[in-house]
């Protein structure tokens, strides 16, 4: 693992490396022979244009998995932006958020008053819509958009079908996360498990986690799903740090006494119910 500041990269396979913060938020550099991409781009914290720039002096064009703060913050510094068309309106959420980050970062001593913050510059970057289907070529390698509702309604996964590798966002993770305005039902996301399982890829990589996931992990994702779906109890659960956000936590009997930071850890949040 080689430190870039704030930012430090790790690579994953042939011309992959993933990228993370002080948050632990991950993004991923693919380096073609034309170009390279970034999938997703952390919270603002460090230089992403250097970090990039020290792996390749290619240009860089960054892709957005859904506009939330935790993966847009670091595009604040690239000039080729491109968002899922049905992610378009959200900036100013962003931009209510990731202060907020970064006053808890300098509480926390993640960071320093003077290091940079990119979303620091208050103006949103200016966006190219993607839409599924939409091929980017970066030379020998290329990114597929693939639409993966539920997180958001909006929310884009990448496939680089060279390597195997379908990087997903938040689309789906061990703690899954459908307590946003703009979040599907628990079965909306279960339809977007299904479709991934038609896919052509050996493992997803989600923009929280250092390691990548396994198809055959589908399957457990679905069964935490189904048993949400059935729970009407759950548990109250409020966002540690966006306070205005709350839930209902399902976590399946199998995995109530499992490690809640491990990667193999499985829980729906659903829309807040009260009991």
């Amino acid at each position: 693992m080689e430190p870039h500041g704030l930012i430090t990269t790790t690579p994953i396979a042939d011309s992959v490396w993933q990228l993370t913060d002080v948050f632990e938020f991950r993004a991923y550099l693919v380096v073609g022979s034309a170009r390279a991409a970034l999938v997703d781009t952390m919270g603002g914290a460090g230089d992403i244009r250097a970090t990039a720039g020290a792996i390749t002096s290619l240009p860089v064009v960054a892709l957005l998995t859904h506009c939330h703060y935790d993966h847009v913050g670091g595009s604040y510094l690239l000039d080729d932006v491109r968002l899922p068309i049905g992610e378009k309106g959200k900036w100013a959420t962003v931009q209510d958020h990731a202060p907020r980050a970064r006053e808890q970062a300098l509480h926390d001593g993640l960071i320093a008053e003077d290091d940079l913050w990119a979303p620091a510059a208050g103006r949103a970057p200016h966006c190219t819509d993607v839409r599924e289907g939409d091929v980017l070529d970066l030379g020998g390698l290329t990114l597929e958009a693939v639409a993966l509702p539920g997180h958001t309604r909006g929310s884009m996964g990448y496939l680089c079908p060279e390597r195997g590798l379908l990087f997903s966002g938040d689309a789906v993770t061990p703690i899954m996360c459908l307590f946003f305005e703009d979040s599907l039902s628990i079965a909306a996301y279960r339809e977007t498990l299904r479709k991934m399982e038609g896919l052509d890829f050996d493992a997803f990589w989600t923009g929280h986690h250092d390691v990548g996931f396994s198809k055959d992990a589908l399957a457990e994702f679905d069964r935490a799903a189904a048993y949400a779906e059935r729970d009407e109890r759950g548990m109250d659960w409020v966002h540690g740090l966006l306070t205005e956000y709350s839930g209902t936590l399902h976590v399946a009997p199998e995995y109530q006494l499992a490690d809640v930071d491990s990667p193999g850890f499985r829980a729906v949040i659903g829309p807040y119910v009260p009991r």
